[in-house]
């Protein structure tokens, strides 16, 4: 081949300039500056493969401003027409919360959901972060509608005066949310949401208007303060749907007055939901519970295939919650096939559980899966992927398809697995699958 001339090769390397100049730009935009990875793993800005998005942080600061950088484009100006009603661009709110406290964290994600769109952030006991006070810029929360305008929730002990001060100095209305424990604290949350989502009762319900349908159901959720793992599959589904995470003491004899407050404000009506066995929340306290509503157990026991006690743990729990289905209380994701998103995160990460909790808000509105070994997926989640995997007849194009988030470094969920999860996502035909009848082309 003959060579190309020299304006040609000037050419060449103009564009190899730009190519260069462009992903330098972009590494600078990158969420975090991420050290280099282990061998043979990609880079963060490379991490995606077809069925799977990793969204990489190596903190709960960085975790979730990679999330709400993935989900709000903040791309028109916040007084731009429209912006104010444009869930998808930027958050009406932010929840800001502190990395050092679970209950008080998964109480708040009640908050995600409309009509309040705020995700979450996180702060420190002594101020904002430099990286989180940037991406409070970049959001600029536009105001909840409903609420005042508020543009920010600092919950718990990320309503110092240090954070406070500085929300003021950035021009943003914040409303701090404490009590004297993390009973009392969830129950402000419930109450706070409730008058927000629902001011005619002043609690959640499934809908509002009998015209959009499930007008009247009151769905809670229970868990103990000393197993909060097992509530962590009901953070994402709080932020979809309209309800309350609130807690009991399984060595108290009685419930807390804080929790029975948030019970009582549903006149009866609840449909309460008890994360857990008998091991996590005994008996007695259930049998409590009973005065206050309908009360049903969400975990992973099978009385026909267990003559047993259920082993309940996080990991079991976060995929039964995600097969199950309830019509009575319309709770459950019921994703049972293919065509639909999942979020995967380490359950010693609650963090990235509760911060990736908007990607069930917005987006694929993907159930929470768990895992415990960085290097190895979880046996209920592997077979569980196997369920839902996408199988076609004709032709791979005619979908559905799935995509799994992965949320955290490679130290939480390895390069490895990730790869595995997206095999087992893979377009499979069904000739050669178990999950369906073989298919015979007609003649």
């Amino acid at each position: 081949m003959t060579p190309p001339s020299r304006p040609q090769h000037r050419r060449v390397h103009l564009f190899a300039l730009v190519l260069g100049l462009l992903a330098a730009g972009a590494a600078q935009a990158a969420p975090a500056d991420n050290p280099p990875p282990p061998p043979g793993q990609p880079s963060a800005l490379i991490a995606d493969t077809e069925y799977t998005t990793r969204l990489f942080g190596r903190t709960p600061v960085e975790e979730a401003i990679a999330v709400t950088r993935h989900v709000y484009t903040a791309a028109l100006a916040p007084a731009a027409p429209g912006e104010a009603n444009d869930a998808s661009d930027r958050p009406w709110a932010v929840t800001l919360l502190t990395p050092d406290d679970e209950l008080a964290g998964i109480s708040a994600t009640e908050l995600v959901h409309f009509p309040d769109n705020a995700p979450v952030l996180f702060v420190g006991p002594n101020g904002i972060p430099p990286e989180t006070m940037e991406e409070l810029r970049r959001l600029h929360p536009v105001g909840i509608a409903r609420h005042d305008g508020v543009q920010v929730f600092a919950v718990g002990a990320a309503a110092n005066p240090a954070v406070m001060q500085q929300l003021t100095t950035l021009g943003l209305k914040a409303e701090a949310i404490t009590a004297a424990d993390d009973f009392a604290l969830a129950d402000r949350i419930d109450e706070i949401y409730g008058h927000i989502q629902n001011p005619d009762s002043g609690v959640p319900t499934m809908m509002t208007s009998a015209a959009g349908g499930g007008a009247g159901v009151m769905d809670v959720f229970v868990g103990s303060t000393e197993s909060p793992g097992l509530m962590l599959p009901i953070t994402h589904w709080l932020s979809h749907m309209p309800g309350a995470a609130v807690w009991i003491d399984p060595k108290a004899d009685h419930l807390p007055g804080p929790t029975v407050d948030a019970l009582k404000r549903r006149m009866g009506k609840a449909i309460i939901y008890v994360m857990g066995g008998p091991q996590e929340v005994p008996e007695a306290l259930v049998r409590q519970l009973n005065r206050y509503g309908m009360v049903a157990r969400i975990t992973n026991d099978d009385a026909v295939a267990f003559n047993a006690p259920p082993a309940d743990n996080p990991i079991a729990e976060s995929v039964a919650f995600a097969r199950m289905w309830d019509p009575m209380g319309m709770v459950g994701w019921n994703a049972n096939g293919a065509g639909h998103g999942f979020t995967l995160v380490n359950e010693s990460d609650w963090q990235g559980a509760v911060g990736s909790a908007i990607l069930s808000h917005l987006g694929f509105h993907a159930p929470l899966l768990l895992v415990s070994d960085p290097n190895r997926l979880p046996a209920p989640v592997s077979d569980y992927f196997a369920v839902v995997r996408p199988t076609f007849l004709v032709s791979p194009g005619d979908g559905p398809y799935n995509m799994v988030y992965v949320v955290g470094d490679y130290a939480r969920i390895s390069w490895p697995v990730q790869v595995g999860v997206n095999a087992s996502q893979e377009m499979a035909n069904r000739h050669d699958s178990a999950n369906g009848s073989v298919y015979i082309a007609p003649r």
